[in-house]
């Protein structure tokens, strides 16, 4: 077998050299995380619980040295949030998200208003990284 390098212009998917190699790709092979940094946790074992009014903030990371380093869309369910940075950087424009997009090798901080009681689910919006794992729970208590 022969790996082939090549250029991947479009900018969102892949983001290494292995343009083809990784269009050979499915949710079958690949297993994409979210993984809490304090306890290791990954996926649906992770379970955060809040009250309803909580605001909360939190560093979502997006590691370059993965085996295939891409952009992931993040939507948290349920509830609204604002970016405050991005790799350190201050966001001066400041508009209500329920998803964004972290960038490969970067990080955003987020502050959640936990607002609206339920169980919900945080995921990467792209449908083969929801459909491999890449979610988690959590509840927001009245």
């Amino acid at each position: 077998n022969m790996m082939i390098e090549e250029e991947s212009h479009d900018g969102i998917e892949w983001e290494d050299s292995m343009n083809t190699m990784n269009k050979r790709h499915t949710s079958e092979q690949v297993d994409w995380d979210i993984v809490e940094e304090v306890t290791g946790k990954k996926n649906m074992d992770i379970d955060w619980t809040f009250k309803k009014g909580d605001i909360v903030k939190v560093r979502i990371k997006n590691p370059d040295d993965t085996m295939h380093p891409m952009q992931h869309p993040i939507h948290f369910h349920g509830q609204r949030f604002l970016v405050l940075s991005e790799n350190g950087v201050e966001n001066t424009n400041l508009v209500w998200k329920d998803t964004a997009l972290v960038k490969t090798g970067e990080y955003i901080d987020v502050l959640i208003d936990m607002s609206n009681p339920g169980d919900w689910m945080a995921h990467c919006h792209i449908a083969e990284h929801l459909s491999s794992g890449m979610m988690m729970h959590f509840t927001v208590k009245e």
